[in-house]
């Protein structure tokens, strides 16, 4: 079998110019600018389709949505509880009102909590009647009710700034976690057992 010639360099070049552009046949990389003109139509309408049918179908799923409560809520039913200050270990604070130093962490952690229920904080929230649910159901801008740190009396902080710690009363505050649509009903009650040794 005779051995394939290799073709010279210089017609190998000349193959690939006409390729890339044949000055005969007006072809551009083998097709016709009508060829390609087709191709880019084609390409231009399926895409355009496809951006068309994404935003459609974005603006359908906007629709079932509203900007104050979630479509989907896989949360339990009844609320959740958080403690303020959180004891290392289950539900239990050991302490001594003598030792400042075994409280100190929790009071810090006390002020924390509580920085964001200042007056200066509660400016732009509104006046509710006290003991009376506050439904705003049909309202588009949802507004929140103040609470300023002074309605927990002695445990507020701004008299004993150890919130009680320092005389062995000390606070912890419990608060409830938002559950949309809840009504809560009664006067919820948590009772506390104190362990005399901790606060001697």
């Amino acid at each position: 079998m005779a051995k394939e010639e290799k073709k010279p360099f210089s017609q190998s070049m000349a193959e690939w110019r006409r390729f890339i552009y044949n000055p005969n046949s007006g072809e551009f990389l083998g097709r016709t600018a009508k060829s390609w003109g087709l191709i880019l139509l084609f390409y231009l309408v399926f895409y355009g389709f496809l951006a068309a049918l994404f935003t459609f179908t974005m603006w359908v799923m906007l629709q079932t949505l509203r900007d104050d409560i979630p479509k989907y809520r896989d949360r339990i039913s009844s609320p959740g509880l958080m403690i303020s200050p959180k004891p290392d270990t289950a539900l239990e604070f050991f302490l001594s009102k003598n030792k400042s130093a075994s409280y100190t962490a929790y009071v810090t952690k006390l002020h924390e909590f509580l920085g964001a229920y200042n007056e200066s904080k509660q400016v732009d929230n509104i006046l509710c009647t006290p003991g009376q649910l506050f439904v705003q159901d049909s309202d588009a801008e949802k507004k929140v009710c103040k609470f300023n740190r002074s309605n927990l009396g002695p445990c507020s902080g701004l008299q004993d700034a150890t919130f009680g710690y320092a005389k062995g009363t000390p606070c912890v505050i419990v608060k409830m976690n938002r559950i949309i649509g809840l009504k809560p009903q009664g006067m919820p009650a948590i009772t506390c057992e104190a362990k005399v040794s901790i606060f001697r």
